[in-house]
């Protein structure tokens, strides 16, 4: 699975500068909704305010874009509001969970879209996320964890804070605890620093880095592992959940989970959107996240930029959907998505 993005120019026909013509004056005096699935204050919400203000720059007709929260599910609420009832023109695009691309594919009961039929736009960034735990309870490592329960936060099934610590448990023999019901990361913050939950079972590096480095240099939180395809080069001594796996099986059952890494930010709009709309959305996304201002901003805001393209995410959803069922299987039973 790839991590790094090459952004090509591609040299458009007449038909496709037509195409593009008919889609710059559409936005002129329009309004963008983009629904972010997270609540206020979350890095999802900073992310989709933060490709709002970068929208309204550079996309051609410079409509105004607001931001509007839909929490529930996990994600799940905002992704069938997008994929049912939002308009299909354009106007409405959201920042989804990373997880929602293969949540239909674990067997999500409350699921109404296809992730293979939206329209993917773009991600920021790929993404590493870590698990961690306070220092008092001693754990030190998964295999610690072989003896020793800690409770963890988590939001909802089919988010990574309840699939990741679900799946250690039935794959490596872990004893994560699950509290859910957060409805935001800094929630899931608080809790820790309460001790109502003794750590995370997922943390995006990036929200990490300003939530939780605090915490670390006061030596009270510990990371076990990162959760990702790749190591983070900030997190050279943390090791890779992909040590753990002992046999190719396990390797491709890790590889499915962790899809949503390579997308950790996604911006997507519903499947109708018409087709010259779509390719406008997706370059005008790539060139605005190359612009120093948009690079400026996102440095002070603690975005990473790394873009991945729609068309890559879309070629990385394709790929998972053709796993052997006998391997998806197993993901869903390993994940708690099987009973």
């Amino acid at each position: 699975m790839r991590i790094t993005v090459t952004i090509a120019l591609v040299a458009f026909g007449l038909s496709g500068v037509s195409a593009f013509a008919q889609s710059d004056n559409f936005y002129a005096d329009k309004t963008i909704t983009i629904v972010c699935w997270s609540g206020t204050g979350s890095l999802y919400d900073v992310n989709a305010r933060f490709l709002g203000r970068h929208f309204t720059r550079k996309l051609p007709g410079n409509p105004q874009v607001i931001v509007r929260n839909m929490t529930g599910g996990g994600g799940v609420t905002a992704t069938n509001h997008l994929a049912s009832a939002a308009p299909k023109d354009g106007t409405t695009l959201a920042v989804v969970a990373r997880g929602m691309g293969i949540e239909p594919l674990l067997g999500g009961e409350q699921t109404r879209f296809d992730p293979l039929k939206l329209q993917w736009i773009g991600s920021t960034s790929p993404e590493v996320s870590v698990i961690a735990v306070r220092s008092e309870t001693g754990v030190r490592t998964l295999d610690d964890l072989r003896t020793r329960e800690v409770a963890v936060a988590g939001p909802a099934p089919g988010t990574d804070g309840v699939t990741y610590p679900n799946t250690l448990n039935n794959l490596l023999g872990t004893r994560f605890k699950i509290v859910t019901g957060y409805r935001s990361g800094p929630e899931m913050v608080m809790a820790v620093e309460r001790r109502e939950v003794e750590g995370r079972g997922s943390w995006s590096w990036a929200s990490f880095r300003t939530e939780g480095a605090d915490m670390l240099k006061r030596g009270e939180l510990r990371l076990l592992v990162q959760m990702s395809l790749r190591k983070s080069p900030e997190l050279p001594d943390v090791p890779l959940v992909m040590e753990y796996a002992k046999t190719d099986e396990q390797k491709k059952i890790l590889q499915v989970i962790l899809t949503g890494q390579t997308m950790a930010w996604p911006l997507v709009a519903p499947a109708e959107t018409p087709k010259e709309r779509v390719e406008l959305l997706r370059k005008t996304f790539l060139t605005m996240l190359a612009d120093d201002e948009a690079k400026a901003e996102a440095k002070k805001l603690g975005i990473d930029l790394e873009p991945v393209s729609g068309a890559e995410i879309h070629s990385l959803l394709e790929s998972v959907y053709a796993t052997p069922p006998a391997i998806i299987d197993q993901v869903r039973e390993l994940s708690g998505r099987k009973k």
